[in-house]
């Protein structure tokens, strides 16, 4: 018996064309809950940046930043933040190549090295891009997760990797998220369900993006959107219908949760 959900938001339960859930999806989440199944988002956002999803419907968690800062009410679960050296080194780094990244605490993004390929970020997700600060600004705080802006060719090109010692995961062809070492979502589900005593047999999630495989991968049930990427429907348990046909809700009648 499935007794927790985990939903990623952007490409799964937001539509990347209206920018919201959909009433049909939106009306299965309140009966799954009436029903005493737990319901989590589990996003790359960071926490001030997730009120398209958590402002219309009451999640029991949030994990945000690509699990690397979850939340139960006002519980902190888990917080792993970029080691601040690694950060110094990456600020080094962007300050001689001058790509465009976002570094994004627990609930602002620091924008630096602005330029065109970071455009993506309102025009896609809906999401403003915020003034370009100074890199050295980014020193000293908490950084959860850096957004860079690459293409997978130029990545190809590059041979190794951008980023030495972390992880790096990509959900869209021009940026990948970034994170700490032995970080993902699916350690954002285990602190979920640590707290609220639900066992790993008892899960599903739903993604469509790269960085969604960990969670989907460990999830009893890992569900694909119809428009995620091959990769993940390749690995994912069952493929429903894309975001824009309310595939989560026949996800969820597949599975007879509804």
């Amino acid at each position: 018996m499935i007794k927790a959900i985990f939903f990623d938001i952007d490409g799964t339960l937001v539509s990347f064309q209206t920018h919201r859930i959909a009433p049909a999806v939106l009306d299965a989440l309140h009966r799954l809950q009436d029903r005493g199944v737990r319901l989590f988002l589990a996003t790359g956002r960071h926490r001030g940046s997730i009120g398209l999803a958590a402002d219309v419907f009451p999640f029991d968690g949030l994990i945000t930043v690509n699990g690397q800062y979850c939340l139960a009410g006002n519980r902190v679960l888990r917080s792993s933040p970029i080691d601040r050296a690694t950060v110094v080194r990456e600020v080094e780094r962007l300050e001689a190549s001058a790509a465009p990244c976002l570094f994004l605490n627990e609930t602002e993004t620091l924008y630096v090295n602005p330029g065109p390929l970071a455009g993506i970020f309102p025009k896609q997700l809906n999401l403003p891009l915020p003034d370009p600060v100074p890199l050295r600004q980014v020193l000293g705080q908490d950084i959860y997760q850096m957004t860079a802006f690459f293409t997978r060719e130029e990545e190809l090109d590059a041979g190794e990797s951008f980023f030495p010692g972390l992880e790096v995961m990509r959900w869209h062809p021009d940026f990948v998220d970034v994170i700490a070492p032995g970080g993902g979502k699916d350690k954002g589900m285990d602190a979920m369900l640590a707290h609220f005593a639900i066992p790993l047999e008892e899960t599903m999630a739903f993604g469509d993006g790269e960085n969604d495989l960990p969670m989907l991968r460990h999830a009893h049930i890992g569900v694909a959107m119809g428009n995620a990427g091959d990769l993940v429907k390749s690995e994912a348990d069952y493929v429903t219908d894309p975001v824009d046909e309310e595939g989560i809700l026949t996800a969820l009648e597949h599975f007879g949760l509804l």
